[in-house]
């Protein structure tokens, strides 16, 4: 379970697409690993209920089809998994339901307008931003069946990054991951300063909690950090990104600019980025067994 005061529930939205299925086969590793259960979600909306009358069906269908991936995913992996569906808007309805039922996380696949969601790039922004739980974010890219065992972790001057520290540690706790620190650079005597005292708390953190971790320093080719965050982490193969949302954009390395949002999320090496929140009141984010 990877927080005390929460539910043991995984949340997957789900349109039928590929990326919903690889989002699914994902949040059911780190289920098996935490043991919680995964919920399958889908919003019906004026679009989804359009493309429903052109094929004759009604929401019986889609109902019909949720049991199925439901049934089979838990018959195949033996991980509880169950599913719902509301009316709304993926906006807004999503994020009600998280906090409703006081959801663990939340595992979604991004795409291109396709399938009867369009949870595109830049429409999973506005889905993650809005979010009360961290948000992992998947393409094609499919879960490796030793699960996660490489976590890039970015580092800069963001003074909310201490909740993605805390979740990389629950995840390594699980798998047994590896943790590679990017540090940022800055010219900025003061940032530069800030961002060497977030990196020394968090291998502070990783340390107390036994994490393997390494600190990398050099540089991987110019351009931005999340230029080179998304070239270190498919240089390495990594197995997922870690990551602090910023909706004010605050931070360079944690979501800088709206283009910079979409890139990471949607880089070119299709690999997994944990979205999370720099919550307002973290009482709720303490994970069990982390220092």
């Amino acid at each position: 379970m990877l927080l005390k005061d929460k539910k043991n529930l995984i949340v997957v939205p789900c349109d039928f697409t590929e990326e919903a299925q690889i989002a699914l086969n994902h949040a059911t590793k780190i289920a098996q690993q935490s043991k919680d259960e995964v919920r399958l979600l889908h919003i019906f909306n004026r679009e989804s209920k359009s493309k429903l009358r052109k094929v004759g069906a009604g929401e019986e269908a889609v109902y019909e089809r949720l049991k199925e991936w439901s049934e089979r995913n838990q018959k195949e992996t033996g991980v509880v998994t169950s599913y719902h569906a509301e009316e709304g808007s993926i906006f807004t309805t999503i994020s009600e339901y998280l906090k409703g039922i006081g959801a663990s996380i939340m595992v979604m696949g991004t795409h291109g307008v396709r399938g009867v969601q369009h949870l595109v790039g830049s429409f999973a922004m506005k889905v993650i931003l809005i979010s009360p739980v961290p948000v992992i974010v998947v393409q094609k890219r499919d879960v490796k069946d030793i699960g996660i065992k490489k976590i890039v972790l970015p580092i800069d001057y963001n003074r909310h990054g201490k909740n993605k520290v805390s979740y990389t540690i629950a995840l390594a706790k699980y798998f047994n991951s590896e943790v590679h620190i990017l540090q940022e650079k800055s010219s900025d005597e003061f940032y530069q300063k800030q961002i060497l005292l977030n990196t020394n708390n968090a291998i502070q953190h990783l340390e107390q909690n036994n994490i393997k971790y390494k600190e990398i320093k050099e540089n991987f080719g110019g351009g931005s950090f999340v230029k080179h965050i998304i070239r270190y982490a498919a240089k390495t193969n990594a197995d997922l990104i870690v990551i602090t949302s910023r909706p004010d954009q605050e931070s360079v390395a944690d979501l800088f600019i709206p283009s910079g949002e979409v890139d990471l999320i949607n880089n070119d090496a299709m690999i997994p980025v944990m979205c999370v929140n720099p919550f307002e009141n973290t009482a709720h984010l303490s994970i069990a067994g982390v220092s």
